[in-house]
């Protein structure tokens, strides 16, 4: 029992103390990475650890919720465990932001390419904006994104609302006649 805590607990650390690339962050990675689940499993000769049952991660202002989170780890060139490989959420997936809001049906944050993938009913909001796609990859190096796979019929939608001045109001008195 007590080498499975410490094993999970060198996850933890690993995740939350490395300096590379394979830092675990959701949010502001200075911070506390604070995971709670309804239970938790670590495969030692996998390297790999399961959380079951409301996983909710929290970085500073930011969250990861899912009903299940599956971390990877890659082997230690001593052996071992070496440093987060990736990162898989499944069903229910949420990622929150003081800006925005991402759900998912899957996500799978690849570390090394700090690249964030969801995919099955994807919705994106942030403020009154929506995106609604089927895939949503996001490489963080770059901040590019992109919406949607070709060849599979489903399309990207978005809805964008316009800015508004905060001194403005609409009223039947400003509406045009026709």
């Amino acid at each position: 029992m007590m080498r499975l805590i410490a094993i999970a607990l060198l996850g933890l650390m690993s995740a939350t103390l490395s300096t590379g690339n394979a830092a675990a962050q959701i949010g502001n990675s200075g911070l506390p990475l604070d995971i709670e689940a309804d239970t938790f499993e670590v495969l030692d000769a996998e390297r790999h650890i399961v959380w079951l049952g409301n996983v909710h991660v929290v970085q500073g202002d930011s969250s990861l919720q899912a009903d299940r989170m599956d971390v990877y780890y890659t082997e230690a060139p001593a052996g071992g465990w070496g440093d987060i490989d990736r990162i898989v959420a499944t069903d229910n997936v949420f990622y929150i932001t003081p800006a925005q809001r991402a759900r998912g049906d899957r996500g799978v944050y690849q570390m090394s390419e700090e690249v964030i993938t969801l995919t099955g009913e994807v919705v994106i909001t942030q403020g009154d904006n929506v995106i609604t796609t089927n895939r949503f990859v996001n490489d963080l190096t770059t901040g590019n994104s992109n919406f949607g796979e070709a060849g599979t019929g489903e399309r990207v939608r978005m809805v964008l609302q316009p800015a508004r001045d905060a001194n403005e109001t609409e009223t039947s008195e400003d509406a045009p006649e026709g």
